[in-house]
């Protein structure tokens, strides 16, 4: 969420900054205010959001601010809101909230004023909470991070789920800490992050089956840690809660399609903005969640700023469920997407490993790629994580990696 700025601010604004910082913490809440959160299935709740900051490649300045709302327990967008921002503060390890937070407030006001119907019961936000820095001066072991700051604000109940550790009060990412990660069998597992003071701070949460990284949850305002977690878990479908993951990839699409390279051709009008990006070769399980549909469009990656001189690498990728399939061509940030057939020529599947709970399928396949006017039939060799029924023939997810010539054979490893 955070990237660095040049600079540091004046020792007069910081000063300011950790007198403003150390008024809000007083007003924080970690307890439970709402009945919905005391409800063991969170009966009432019918609205959560998301927000997140994203930023231009080589920009440390230029972002994109997003707000979603999503319904509960359907997790389907109601509401967006993206909009490019200077973040003109400088980044400050353990003010970020000062650089980023302003933007995401006004989100929120402005939701509140145009349709207060659709406001979030409660927000997730990308960072901590209470597991933050402390002041020195402060004797309280609980810290006042992005998402108190947030909470305060808006006066919302507030959750903060990071992706990393941060090492405060005594926590270290050392082997005691991987070791009970890896204790962790199921989604929903969790345990508690116990600081040197004996506060606990947040909690370790497996947030998917499928998931080898935990989440780290903690409160950010007017919500117990218990509900915390437990709904940071409901609102999971992949690693990382739907709002959260929905508001980065809005703003990501948002700035690609605000920033983009303009006057490329294009194949086939570009899909839905709603989709998700894969990851660039598979590393375990498709994220694909069960009975969802096949095939799903791509978002172009952030780079090749119109001021470069030097040609974008060409890029393609295939994503599909069985025979058939889409062929991506990325070209900087414009994308193309293109019907395909596959035919399996070799499969052959191994028992699943440690890592991972799906087998591992090699296979050999000739692609048919069918364009306006042409159709080619292209060799490749790659790898996948998923299951094969008896009798073989349907893969669950296949990704292809490579540049021009279409002729020539990728190995994606």
């Amino acid at each position: 969420m955070a990237r660095k700025a040049a600079g540091r601010p004046p020792e007069e604004i910081l000063s300011l900054w950790k007198r403003e910082q150390a008024l809000l913490k007083t007003l924080v809440v970690d307890r439970d205010t709402e009945a919905w959160q005391r409800d063991p299935a969170f009966s009432g709740l019918q609205r959560v959001g998301g927000v997140d900051v994203s930023f231009v490649k080589g920009d440390s300045v230029s972002a994109c601010a997003s707000l979603v709302v999503l319904s509960y327990p359907e997790l389907e967008v109601m509401y967006e809101d993206c909009r490019m921002v200077s973040l003109t503060a400088p980044y400050v390890s353990g003010f970020l909230a000062f650089r980023e937070v302003p933007f995401l407030v006004d989100a929120v006001q402005q939701l509140r004023e145009k349709e207060p119907r659709l406001m979030p019961q409660v927000l997730f936000v990308d960072g901590n909470g209470v597991l933050h820095h402390r002041a020195s001066s402060s004797s309280a072991p609980a810290g006042f991070g992005v998402a108190c700051h947030l909470g305060v604000l808006t006066d919302l109940p507030c959750i903060g789920v990071a992706k990393k550790l941060l090492q405060v009060d005594g926590l270290e990412n050392n082997a005691l800490h991987k070791e009970k990660i890896r204790l962790l069998k199921a989604g929903g597992d969790s345990f508690p992050l116990m600081g040197g003071s004996g506060t606990v701070l947040g909690m370790a949460l497996k947030s998917h089956d499928h998931s080898t990284k935990p989440l780290y949850v903690s409160v950010g305002h007017k919500m117990s840690l218990e509900a915390a977690v437990r709904l940071t878990h409901g609102c999971c479908k992949f690693r990382i809660p739907e709002p959260v993951r929905q508001a980065d990839i809005r703003s990501r699409d948002y700035i690609r399609r605000t920033l983009g390279v303009q006057g490329a051709p294009a194949l086939q009008p570009e899909r839905s903005k709603k989709a998700q990006r894969p990851k660039v070769c598979p590393q375990g399980v498709s994220e694909e969640p069960a009975g969802s549909p096949s095939l799903r469009a791509f978002s172009a990656k952030d780079g090749n700023e119109p001021h470069q001189k030097k040609w974008p690498k060409l890029q393609q990728r295939i994503w599909g469920r069985g025979k058939e399939a889409l062929w991506e061509l990325e070209w900087g940030n414009v994308t193309w997407a293109l019907p395909t057939k596959i035919h399996l020529n070799r499969l052959t599947q191994k028992q699943p490993t440690p890592e991972s709970r799906y087998p591992r399928i090699s296979f050999l396949a000739t692609v048919g790629v069918e364009g306006p006017g042409f159709w080619a039939a292209v060799p490749y060799h790659a790898w996948a994580a998923g299951s094969v029924p008896s009798g073989g023939g349907r893969v669950v997810g296949a990704l292809l990696l490579g540049v021009w010539p279409l002729s020539r054979n990728f190995l994606c490893h």
